[in-house]
């Protein structure tokens, strides 16, 4: 029987290097995923999963009840992934290319398991989606990122993002309101 999260961070604390391992295996997907769709680009998303298990390894994690350790995995993600964007404002990362309207895109690897014309399509959506993602208000935005894409609940995202229920409804509500503007063409391209 698999370990739970709590008795994984009570065999850590009692000196078990295996039961962090454990942690980090479990964890690091949606901690680097979470990081990811908020920051936008890998490396950070990486930094950023790096910093939240050190804070791990540094014992800073208590088990007091209040909120389950992936909550508090997914808040110290946020805080780290806002942090790096107040700070990187006006930096303009290197893996980044100016494209033919003097924006800037993330360079992509081509995946050759798909036809080019299904990998444009889909390249195509992909990038829409994600740009529609980044434009939301940074509430939204968090919002819909758990909601969505990391399946949380809406009382864990009240917790991570430290709202009411009621503003976390809200702010799902309208981020996906505004995707639904924004991605209203290519949902139809898509149904026809």
């Amino acid at each position: 029987m698999e370990q739970t999260d709590e008795e994984l961070i009570q065999a850590y604390q009692a000196g078990e290097g295996a039961a962090y391992e454990a942690l980090f295996h479990r964890h690091k997907g949606k901690v680097f995923n979470f990081a990811l769709r908020i920051l936008g680009n890998r490396a950070d998303a990486e930094d950023v999963t790096s910093e939240v298990f050190i804070q791990l390894f540094q014992r800073r994690y208590q088990d007091t009840g209040k909120a389950r350790l992936s909550t508090w995995l997914l808040t110290v993600a946020r805080n780290a992934s806002l942090t790096r964007l107040r700070s990187r404002q006006w930096l303009q990362p290197l893996w980044f290319k100016r494209n033919a309207t003097d924006e800037f895109e993330e360079w992509d690897i081509p995946d050759i398991a798909h036809s080019p014309s299904d990998a444009l399509k889909t390249k195509e959506m992909t990038r829409a989606v994600k740009r529609a993602i980044l434009d939301l208000p940074e509430g939204q935005k968090e919002a819909v990122i758990l909601r969505e894409y990391l399946k949380k609940d809406y009382s864990e995202i009240a917790q991570i993002l430290g709202c009411s229920l009621e503003n976390v409804k809200i702010l799902i509500f309208r981020g996906r309101e505004h995707l639904r503007v924004q991605l209203a063409a290519l949902i139809k391209e898509e149904t026809l």
